[in-house]
């Protein structure tokens, strides 16, 4: 998650692409992962530091995207969490790290590049195709429709080189294409649901920049950034909780309860 620079003079930051903007930005990168369960608000686990090979140091090492997501997995299944399975976009898809979830036993839903090559059965003839020439031997009419969704979908059983077989789920939105690549053991639908899924932490990430300054603070050492950042996830968990115990309450209301509860935690610590 791209957080745009603020200030003179910080620590760290380098050129990163900004989705909204549509343009690379002044900023830090974050590693962002969470834990979804479907029908409920995700719950945002982290956001580490995520520096470009440019800005790395000792303290803050360069990974690629699919060395943080392969580690990211580790901690979380090691705190003893059953995972159903992973979603991630496609910079984090290589096959190196592909292979190491599934070494893993961890399933996956994956966006998928279009120009990846796989091998794929059709009409009794094995061929080495793109996942986008593969997309136009089945257009939507010759896909089916998911009304809940509203998305057209085709899933084909593939092979990826060094990897083995899996489903690629060939999906027509409104005005664009992709696929995705799963080998979780379920259904269409829910292979979509657990894509979808995933931008639940994108509103996640709205309400951290827009509503509890993630991008407001002007410290200037990298360090004092990201813990700048594991505050505002602490709010968002805070604010969460006030609304628990009492669902009526509006969002601008629980933030006020959660920061004076905070305030009167932090004045006891330091009195104490």
């Amino acid at each position: 998650m791209p957080v745009e620079h603020q200030g003179c003079w910080i620590e760290g930051v380098d050129r990163v692409y900004s989705s909204s903007d549509k343009a690379p930005v002044w900023g830090h990168n974050l590693l962002s992962s969470g834990l979804v369960r479907l029908g409920e608000p995700p719950y945002p686990l982290s956001l580490e530091g995520f520096p470009s090979a440019a800005m790395a140091s000792e303290p803050y090492a360069y990974r690629t995207p699919g060395q943080a997501l392969l580690q990211s997995v580790k901690v979380v299944t090691e705190a003893g969490y059953d995972l159903k399975g992973v979603v991630f976009d496609n910079q984090f898809a290589g096959q190196v790290h592909l292979a190491g979830l599934c070494a893993q036993n961890v399933p996956f839903v994956a966006r998928a590049r279009l120009n990846q090559k796989v091998e794929v059965e059709l009409e009794g003839e094995a061929r080495r195709l793109s996942i986008r020439e593969l997309g136009e031997q089945y257009p939507p009419g010759k896909a089916r429709y998911y009304k809940r969704f509203g998305w057209y979908a085709k899933r084909l059983r593939v092979t990826l080189a060094d990897l083995g077989s899996l489903d690629v789920l060939l999906v027509w939105l409104p005005h664009q294409e992709g696929a995705l690549l799963s080998t979780l053991p379920t259904g269409v639908q829910e292979v979509i649901a657990a894509w979808k899924a995933r931008w639940d932490l994108e509103r996640v990430h709205r309400l951290l920049k827009q509503n509890l300054g993630l991008c407001k603070c002007l410290c200037r050492s990298y360090a004092a950034q990201l813990k700048h950042a594991d505050l505002t996830l602490t709010a968002l968990l805070c604010i969460r909780k006030q609304k628990q115990l009492s669902p009526a309450l509006s969002w601008r209301k629980a933030q006020l309860l959660s920061a004076q509860s905070l305030r009167r935690q932090l004045l006891t610590g330091l009195s104490a």
